[in-house]
C-alpha cells in the first residue's frame, strides 16, 4: 500500500514538472525579447548634409589640426601647400559627414560632457557648405562595450553613440593624406627592355622579340628575355627568372609616403642620395583617341587597333635603405618630391638577378 502511495506521488511530481517546462517553454516562445529587439533595431538617421555642397573642412585630431578647401573640384591644404591631397581620401571623408546614424540618443537632461570625453574630445570636425552654412562635429570617448563613440553636434544639446566611420575617416595626418604616386599600368608584352644598377654594375635585359612594339600585327609574338652586361652581347635568360623579375615590376607599388617634399638631408637620411639599386623601364603604350564612339562590329575593334599609335614610354626609380622599423626598402620615381617605402618582396626579386651573374 505504501508503495502504491510513493509511485503516485511520482508521477503527480512529473506531471507538475512537464506543466513547468511546458510554461516556461511557452514564455520564452511567446514574450518578447528586448535583447534581440534592440539588436536587429536600424540606427536612426540624425543629420543629413546635401550632396556636393561641402567645400571646407578643418579637423583635429591627436595629430593636430588640418584644413582642407575645395577650389575648383580639387582640393588642397592650407596647412600646408605642398601637400598633393588625395582626392578618394577626402572623398570618403565628405561621405561621413553627409549623413550621420545613430543607435542611442542620451537627452539634454542627462548630459555630463566630461562623463562622455566631451570636454577633451577624441576627433572636431569643423565644415563649411557652399551656402555659408557651418557645422561642427565632435567625438567624445569610445565606449569599448559597444563599440561607439559618443558624439554631439552643434545646435543640438543631445548626445548620441555612433559608430567608428566618421572617426577611421578622419584618422589621418598630413602624410596620410597625401596622394601615393602610382606606376603605370603594363601587362608583360608592354615592357621592350629594362636597366637594373646596383653597386656599379649594370644589367641590361631586352625582348629579343620586342613583342612591345608589335601591338599591331595579327599575332604578337611571345617574349624572349635575354640579358647581360654589354647590350652586345646578351644571353638567354632563364624563363622562371625572367617572369618573377617582370612580375616584380608589374607589382611595383608605393606604400606609405615619408616626405613629399624631400630635401638633401631626407635622401642622405634614406640612402636616396647614393642608391643601392635603380631601375629604368622602357614600355609602350597604345594612344587611343581621347573620344571613340562606340562599336559593336569586332572587325571595326580591331580596325581601329590597327590604327592605334604606340607610344614608348619610360620611369625610372632609385631604392635606398631600408626603414628600421618595417624593413620596407625607401623609394624614390625619378623627377618626384616624394620618398615612400615598398615592401621587400618585389625588391629583393630585382636585386636577385645579380646573384646569377
Amino acid at each position: 500500500m505504501k508503495k502504491k502511495k510513493q509511485i503516485k506521488t511520482l508521477i503527480i511530481t512529473l506531471l507538475a514538472l512537464v506543466l513547468l517546462v511546458g510554461g516556461y517553454v511557452a514564455m520564452t516562445l511567446f514574450m518578447p525579447k528586448e535583447e534581440e529587439t534592440e539588436e536587429t533595431q536600424e540606427d536612426e538617421v540624425i543629420h543629413t548634409v546635401e550632396e556636393d555642397t561641402i567645400n571646407k573642412i578643418s579637423y583635429t585630431n591627436e595629430n593636430g589640426t588640418i584644413e582642407l578647401v575645395l577650389n575648383k573640384e580639387e582640393w588642397s591644404s592650407p596647412t600646408d601647400k605642398n601637400c598633393p591631397v588625395n582626392k578618394y581620401t577626402v572623398d570618403s571623408m565628405v561621405t561621413a559627414l553627409q549623413e550621420v546614424k545613430a543607435s542611442r540618443t542620451i537627452e539634454k537632461a542627462d548630459v555630463d560632457k566630461k562623463e562622455f570625453g566631451l570636454d577633451k574630445p577624441s576627433l572636431v570636425v569643423d565644415f563649411t557648405q557652399k551656402d555659408g552654412t557651418k557645422t561642427t562635429y565632435t567625438l567624445g570617448t569610445l565606449n569599448s562595450v559597444v563599440n561607439k563613440y559618443y558624439f554631439q553636434m552643434s545646435g543640438d544639446e543631445k548626445v548620441y553613440l555612433i559608430d567608428t566611420t566618421m572617426y577611421n575617416s578622419f584618422d589621418y595626418d598630413l602624410l596620410k593624406l597625401a596622394e601615393v604616386e602610382e606606376y603605370p599600368s603594363m601587362g608583360g608584352q608592354d615592357i621592350a627592355d629594362y636597366t637594373l644598377t646596383m653597386d656599379g654594375k649594370t644589367l641590361y635585359f631586352v625582348d629579343s622579340k620586342d613583342a612591345a612594339h608589335k601591338k599591331n600585327e595579327e599575332e604578337i609574338p611571345e617574349c624572349v628575355w635575354e640579358y647581360g652586361a654589354k647590350k652586345n652581347k646578351l644571353k638567354k635568360m632563364d624563363e622562371d627568372l625572367a617572369s618573377n623579375v617582370l612580375q616584380a615590376i608589374m607589382g611595383l607599388t608605393n606604400a606609405e609616403c615619408v616626405t613629399y617634399n624631400l630635401t638633401d638631408k631626407d635622401l642622405k637620411k634614406c640612402g636616396l642620395d647614393k642608391p643601392k639599386m635603380s631601375l629604368t623601364v622602357h614600355y609602350t603604350k597604345m594612344d587611343q583617341a581621347e573620344e571613340e564612339e562606340e562599336v559593336n562590329n569586332t572587325d571595326d575593334v580591331k580596325e581601329e587597333e590597327k590604327d592605334a599609335k604606340i607610344i614608348d614610354c619610360e620611369f625610372t626609380v632609385y631604392f635606398g635603405d631600408t626603414d628600421s622599423d618595417s624593413g620596407e626598402y625607401y623609394v624614390q620615381m625619378k623627377d618626384s618630391k616624394a620618398i615612400y617605402t615598398m615592401n621587400v618582396s618585389g625588391v629583393n626579386t630585382l636585386m636577385s638577378v645579380f646573384e646569377q651573374e
